[in-house]
């Protein structure tokens, strides 16, 4: 009896040192073999007879996305910085190429850029952890870029300062859009699609060599457009804004009786039409909601317009200030 419950007893120590040893040591193991990426990679584009015109397409899996515009003194059309780290067990032996495709896909017409991640690699790394991934597009300011972003899941900024730009689309399933123009002039259409997030778009004293259409949707999150012109636009712009579920607010400013406005807001529901709402040099139409409320500044239509058709289909608020004061 006695021999028999020291073998009972055995075997319950062997059993109790296996439950505290083994998660022990199968965690030391990952521990030992945790290891991290860090990768900073550089890609330009030069041209020996650089062209009046360039198209650039960039397609990216994730990431932050900076795009600026820099002095034409550099030796390069487009240059690329992109920044990765990354964490995780096992990848002692691994590089960025083992998870990663990377580079030009085109070096003529249009430019090709990819970010994209290679799928069965972040399959057997589900443990992996992505802490950065920025992706800095430098632009030389003279040439009029064609540009055509598209993002699963990240942030795409685009600033531009006192240049011409070209046809701009942006789109980003998860994550958010940022324009902001100041002083250019635009020669082409622009355009911004978030499946999920939000969208701005700053547009300051812009002038516009053709008429152009401001294009931004979202199914979820709020859509900002920030307009501010003093100077003489130069042609018309038509804009529509449209948003499932999220906010839609306005920020206008022109103070030149060549420039009018107008703002017409639809909503599929009767929620969300009155806010914290000002108006000053416009009047207001109060029309049935499904025939969209007018707001028309005093010079409306004038030499050149803003005219802005906002689509709100469920919830959320519009929110706008309005103004007008021609000089």
């Amino acid at each position: 009896m006695e021999k028999k419950f020291k073998t009972l007893f055995f075997i319950y120590l062997i059993f109790v040192f296996s439950i505290v040893t083994i998660p022990s040591i199968i965690i030391f193991a990952e521990f030992a073999s945790f290891n991290r990426i860090d990768e900073s990679l550089t890609y330009k584009y030069s041209s020996n007879t650089p062209p009046l015109e360039k198209e650039l397409n960039i397609i990216t899996d994730i990431g932050i996305i900076d795009i600026k515009y820099v002095s034409p003194s550099v030796d390069y059309l487009v240059k690329i910085d992109v920044d990765i780290e990354m964490a995780g067990p096992n990848l002692g032996s691994k590089s960025y190429l083992d998870f990663y495709r990377i580079g030009w896909e085109n070096l003529t017409s249009p430019l090709n850029f990819t970010f994209a991640l290679i799928p069965e690699m972040f399959e057997d790394f589900s443990s992996l952890h992505i802490t950065n991934t920025h992706i800095n597009i430098q632009l030389r300011a003279d040439i009029v870029f064609s540009i055509n972003a598209s993002v699963s899941e990240g942030t795409v900024k685009l600033s531009a300062l006192g240049i011409t730009v070209n046809d701009l689309f942006l789109n980003v399933i998860n994550g958010d859009i940022i324009y902001d123009l100041t002083n250019c002039k635009v020669e082409g259409n622009i355009s911004g699609t978030v499946t999920n997030g939000n969208i701005t778009l700053k547009t300051h004293n812009n002038q516009y060599n053709h008429n152009s259409l401001l294009t931004i949707k979202n199914d979820v999150g709020y859509i900002l457009f920030d307009i501010t012109q003093f100077e003489e636009m130069g042609a018309n712009v038509t804009g529509t804004g449209i948003t499932k579920t999220g906010n839609i607010s306005i920020i206008y400013k022109d103070f030149s009786s060549n420039i009018g406005a107008r703002f017409v807001l639809y909503n599929k529901t009767t929620h969300g039409l009155e806010g914290q709402n000002s108006w000053i040099g416009f009047e207001r139409d109060l029309l049935p909601l499904s025939a969209g409320q007018y707001y028309n500044s005093t010079d409306f239509p004038s030499q050149n317009n803003y005219i802005f058709s906002l689509f709100k289909w469920d919830s959320g608020d519009y929110l706008w200030n309005l103004y007008s004061i021609p000089t």
